[in-house]
């Protein structure tokens, strides 16, 4: 649905949004050329003209495509010869550092490289499969099946042979035909991050006009090469050659405890200190962010730092304390995702960030909100003392920040990520993410994701994990693959070949449904599921079981969230709708709580 806004959202990056498929213009032509053929008797002339046409606009459209595509790919085949050729060891360390900027710079352009690429054969796709709709639609009248036969179908009809079958997941099926495009790169996880944009798991039927079609598209090389995921394993293999080195077997070790030792040994400490941390090891501390009136309140952190040089990847979980899916992500992750000993870099995790709330099963502090508090105040109230600490002694040492939260109590969600699209940083992360749902949202004032981007300059992205309350082991799994990769992108851990479960759709706004009179509510589409303008989304009855209001979707949208408690009042919140309108905002608020 809406394949064209979400074109023109993954069209939002300056260098390759002049070069995509104007699927609005190829749209546009067929709706008119279809009034147009409607209109009248069926005139062969006609539609033969119409078909040579759109040849020509679909000729050049692929042609604009085509040659950015091998633009970049010489371009890019020739700055790793370079890399390559570059590389010697007696380089100073500060040449080693701008020498691995390029390379990770190149790396991240065939990235975006092949998103172009797999983002554009799904445009053609569709509308080829527009176009034979549509023309096929017009012939259903007439006897002779105007499009099937005659000079149309001798002028859409051609004797050119399908392209080899290439091996991968994607199958785009035309007639009979199965044309494949790969969807296993040797890569560190952001091109399985961009699988939303592939035909996975689809299977389509169209007639001959548009199989002809399809084949035209298919002798551009854009649309079959596998060169653009070889120059991406090349890329990464001299990544992996000329990795940093591993530290120096004289590193200090301190005596903070790993992994294995006794819980009541562990350490406590006043803030994040990983120069004390050491190498090769998981570590586990208390750190102490203020004091009751009894003892001082502690949050656990886990610290597996690596042992060669990388970023500093944070995580935090329960910051709304019965928001616990997050929890179980991160278990998951240091149990069985990282080996200390081949790590580039550091990541750290709050598993429980709200101490207090997660005590009580309640999603505030002290009854405040502290992902509204942020970034809290060192002589504030006790919230907001508790605030500063979190993002001063520990969230402000992270080079990256992932958020990890559930839905309130009384809600549910779809697996989502809230994120800056227009931050190519947050952009790329949440694409790494992999989610059902990928929201725009710049975030909210008081907001922990806020305050480490705007006060620290910290690429930060919030997961919503589903429902509050339970771990989902469906939505752990996939909220694990997509910290994987985001770490994998970094090249902090090896590439991982896992299939994502999702496709995720790009929003780039989402608001909240609110009720307008209280009584007994029940929200009718399922979270993650697309609804029409004024489609019935939730009713309201009384008490007595009498209809008192029928709520009806505003505009399409995909269901992002929904109430689930069905006793209601004067603006209670029906459904969190997701909508594409084909921008970005510069600033969004969508009300969210």
């Amino acid at each position: 649905m809406k394949f064209g806004k979400q074109l023109a959202l993954r069209k939002a990056v300056p260098q390759w949004s002049e070069y995509y498929i104007d699927y609005k213009k190829l749209k546009q032509y067929i709706k008119q050329q279809s009034i147009k053929l409607a209109s009248s008797t069926y005139d062969p002339d006609l539609a033969s003209k119409i078909v040579d046409e759109f040849r020509d606009l679909l000729s050049d459209e692929l042609e604009k495509v085509d040659d950015r595509f091998h633009d970049v790919e010489a371009d890019s085949e020739e700055e790793l010869d370079d890399l390559n050729a570059t590389w010697h060891n007696a380089m100073t360390e500060e040449e080693q550092k701008q020498w691995r900027e390029r390379l990770q710079g190149r790396i991240n352009l065939i990235e975006e490289l092949i998103e172009f690429t797999q983002a554009n054969v799904t445009g053609f796709h569709k509308i080829l499969k527009k176009f034979d709709k549509h023309f096929r639609q017009q012939s259903s009248g007439v006897p002779a099946k105007a499009v099937a036969s005659g000079p149309t179908h001798d002028a859409l009809m051609s004797t050119a042979n399908s392209p080899p079958v290439r091996s991968g997941s994607i199958s785009f099926s035309v007639g009979n035909d199965s044309m494949k495009r790969t969807n296993s790169p040797p890569g560190m996880g952001s091109y399985q991050a961009q699988q939303p944009i592939h035909l996975a798991q689809r299977r389509y039927s169209m007639g001959p006009e548009g199989k002809d079609m399809w084949r035209m598209v298919m002798k551009f090389k854009f649309s079959t090469t596998e060169k653009d995921e070889m120059l991406l394993s090349r890329a990464r293999e001299l990544w992996r050659r000329h990795a940093p080195p591993a530290p120096s077997a004289t590193l200090p070790i301190n005596d903070m405890q790993d992994l294995s030792i006794s819980e009541s040994n562990i350490q406590t400490y006043s803030e994040l200190d990983l120069n004390s941390v050491p190498y090769g090891r998981v570590t586990k501390i208390w750190i102490t962010l203020i004091e009751d009136s009894l003892k001082p309140l502690q949050v656990p952190v886990l610290i597996a730092r690596g042992v060669r040089p990388g970023p500093i990847v944070g995580m935090t979980s329960a910051l709304h304390g019965n928001e616990v899916n997050g929890v179980r992500v991160i278990h998951r992750l240091f149990q069985t995702e990282l080996d200390p000993e081949q790590l580039h870099g550091t990541v750290v995790a709050v598993p429980v960030a709200n101490v207090q709330g997660f005590l009580a099963s309640q999603r505030g502090f002290d009854g405040q909100d502290l992902n509204r508090l942020m970034p809290g105040k060192l002589d504030g109230s006790t919230p907001q003392q508790y605030a500063y600490a979190l993002l001063d002694r520990i969230v402000r040492k992270f080079d990256y920040l992932i958020d990890l939260h559930t839905a309130s109590k009384g809600r549910v969600n779809s697996l989502y990520v809230r994120a800056n699209m227009l931050d190519p940083r947050t952009r790329r992360m949440a694409t790494l993410q992999n989610p059902q749902i990928i929201v725009h949202n710049t975030s909210p004032d008081g907001s922990l994701r806020g305050s480490a981007m705007t006060i620290h300059d910290i690429p930060s992205i919030t997961v919503e994990i589903g429902n509050p309350g339970v771990f989902q082991k469906r939505f752990v799994k996939s909220a694990l693959l997509g910290v994987t990769n985001i770490m994998s992108n970094l090249g902090m851990i090896p590439e991982d070949h896992s299939v994502p479960e999702y496709e995720p759709v790009i929003c780039d706004r989402s608001y909240w449904i609110f009720c307008q009179k209280g009584g007994i509510l029940s929200v009718i589409p399922e979270v993650n599921t697309w609804v029409r303008k004024d489609e019935v989304i939730a009713t309201i009855h009384s008490i007595f079981g009498q209809l008192l209001d029928e709520i009806r979707a505003p505009e399409d949208g995909i269901v992002v969230g929904k109430e689930v408690d069905p006793v209601a009042s004067s603006g209670s919140r029906i459904v969190h709708l997701g909508v594409t309108r084909g921008e970005y905002a510069k600033k969004v608020e969508d009300g969210h709580l």
